[in-house]
């Protein structure tokens, strides 16, 4: 029997990393698309894993990685802007492109990370840009899950762990 195949787009990431040991637990084979292989090389020894070099972004790309999938799931987020990585993008292009790549891929499972906060009202463009991306998963005609968490922390996240450093070097 074939195994579920699942699409994790941000897996090599904080959260992705602990999605993608549950999904191969739980006895999915997982594709993995990462810019460079190399950064995602904390996943290239689990069992069912694939870490694939590609360009997200690219919306052939997409349809390839998205076939034969029973599901996708989105956690490609950023805090920052920086250069052509940009809010609209990363949380408004790209799931954009990826509920388009379902559709043409037959992928009929999409879930997709938002923020706590999102709202087309908000107070900033990140929470602006996360609301846009809802809207975008929710009108997809897709079977979808949202989720909305708040800061997620913890051992390799890059939150806490920047105050830990700066308390290090700038003791009060």
């Amino acid at each position: 029997m074939a195994l579920p195949q699942t699409v994790v787009l941000g897996g090599g990431g904080f959260v992705g990393r602990h999605v993608v040991a549950r999904l191969v637990a739980a006895g999915h084979r997982v594709i993995v698309p990462t810019r460079r292989r190399e950064d995602a090389k904390h996943l290239i020894m689990l069992p069912t894993v694939d870490v694939l070099e590609a360009d997200i972004h690219d919306a052939r790309a997409l349809e390839s990685l998205f076939s034969g999938a029973s599901a996708v799931i989105n956690l490609v987020g950023i805090l920052n802007e920086d250069g052509a990585n940009t809010f609209e993008r990363a949380h408004v292009e790209l799931p954009r492109k990826v509920v388009a790549a379902c559709h043409t891929a037959g992928v009929a499972r999409l879930l997709h990370m938002s923020a706590l906060g999102a709202d087309p009202a908000g107070p900033s463009r990140y929470l602006k840009s996360k609301a846009a991306a809802e809207a975008i998963v929710a009108a997809s005609g897709l079977r979808w899950t949202m989720f909305r968490p708040s800061v997620i922390f913890g051992r390799e996240d890059a939150f806490l762990n920047l105050f830990a450093r700066l308390s290090r070097a700038l003791p009060i």
